[in-house]
């Protein structure tokens, strides 16, 4: 790749977060891209704002979890939680997974402890967050993809102008507006219904809006480009059929009184309900449900943060929501992409079978 497109990737995802001159800037690289960091850094610096770093890629997190103590790991982090009560923005640069299978329980424990503690910060402040999927060289092996097709795939979706994604959100919003009912259907004999009542949608068009504490959309992604609802919690009636959801494939979710009652799938099912029971509170409740509308994105490849804003693709997210205006508390927060589906608002037909027609 240009090095200058890295450059330019660093200003987008500058302007994404609206960095201000003497702001704090959390920035976690998790990617692993020292090019793209240090240009992020410099793009923050240029305009006054500091920068708090965190650089943790998907090798440094399997080698710190095979070398240190659970101790050590149940209190890492306890400094940068105080630093982080100061901060006003922060920037997520994800790329690969780090390889957890050989990891003990313990220390698995342990790392989610002090996660947990910077989460919690994060969640209470109200911090604006702009997540960033980064195609690199570990994340393109992961996909079983070369690392030039996830540049080409993804560049031109990460650097699409927010003007344009607004422009696209301002001609769907209308259809939504005043709906009070939300019709999922997957496939033949997969229909889910959902009650909308007076929750607002909200867009991605990826910018952030809102600064430390307030109100509104806190979290965006990159790439952008999605109108996304919470639903009456107790709503969800019917079925969604998943190609994929976490571990497993072929999945058949049932709901009922707006929780999964029953998992059937291909494979994976069981891995799925332990996904769901080893979180607090409501983990087997909707979310949020949202459809993507990102012009650069046409075929998906496996990254979920990716495929959820191809144009015309939905997606359903479970567990936690209040940050975004629900009220179902847990602490889980999981998205997964329901492909070639439909949906429509009332009896207005939105997406059809993966393609937006408003």
């Amino acid at each position: 790749m240009v090095a200058s497109l890295w450059d330019q990737l660093a200003r987008r995802l500058v302007d994404a977060l609206g960095a201000q001159r003497s702001e704090l800037i959390e920035v976690r690289d998790e990617a692993g891209n020292q090019r793209l960091l240090h240009a992020v850094l410099l793009a923050l610096e240029s305009i006054g704002a500091e920068p708090l770093i965190a650089i943790q890629p998907a090798q440094h997190v399997e080698r710190l979890l095979a070398t240190t103590p659970p101790e050590v790991l149940t209190e890492r982090h306890q400094r940068y939680a105080e630093w982080l009560k100061l901060v006003d923005r922060s920037l997520t640069l994800i790329g690969a997974q780090p390889d957890l299978k050989q990891v003990a329980d313990e220390a698995l424990c342990a790392f989610g402890t002090s996660y947990d503690r910077l989460e919690m910060v994060r969640e209470e402040r109200r911090i604006p967050q702009v997540i960033a999927a980064i195609p690199t060289i570990g994340k393109a092996a992961q996909l079983g993809i070369s690392h030039e097709e996830l540049e080409l795939r993804m560049m031109p979706a990460l650097l699409v102008e927010p003007a344009e994604l607004r422009a696209i959100t301002e001609r769907v919003m209308p259809a939504l507006h005043n709906a009070s009912t939300i019709t999922i259907v997957s496939g033949p004999g997969y229909e889910l219904r959902l009650d909308h009542g007076e929750r607002p949608w909200l867009c991605d068009t990826g910018q952030l809006t809102t600064s430390v504490g307030e109100t509104g959309a806190i979290v965006i992604n990159l790439p952008a480009g999605s109108i996304y609802t919470t639903v009456l919690e107790e709503s969800a009636e019917g079925d969604l059929f998943l190609p994929v959801a976490g571990p497993a494939r072929a999945v058949h979710l049932h709901f009922a009184g707006g929780r999964v009652t029953q998992i059937e799938a291909a494979s994976g099912a069981d891995q799925l309900n332990a996904l769901f029971d080893r979180h607090s509170g409501e983990p087997r409740r909707i979310s949020h449900i949202g459809i993507g509308l990102n012009p650069r994105l046409h075929h998906p490849i496996g990254w979920t943060i990716v495929d959820e804003h191809i144009q015309g693709a939905l997606f359903i997210a479970f567990g936690e929501n209040r940050y975004m205006g629900g009220a179902n508390a847990s602490s889980l927060n999981i998205d997964f992409v329901i492909s070639a589906a439909s949906l429509r608002v009332d009896e207005r037909v939105i997406v059809d079978q993966g393609r937006l027609i408003v």
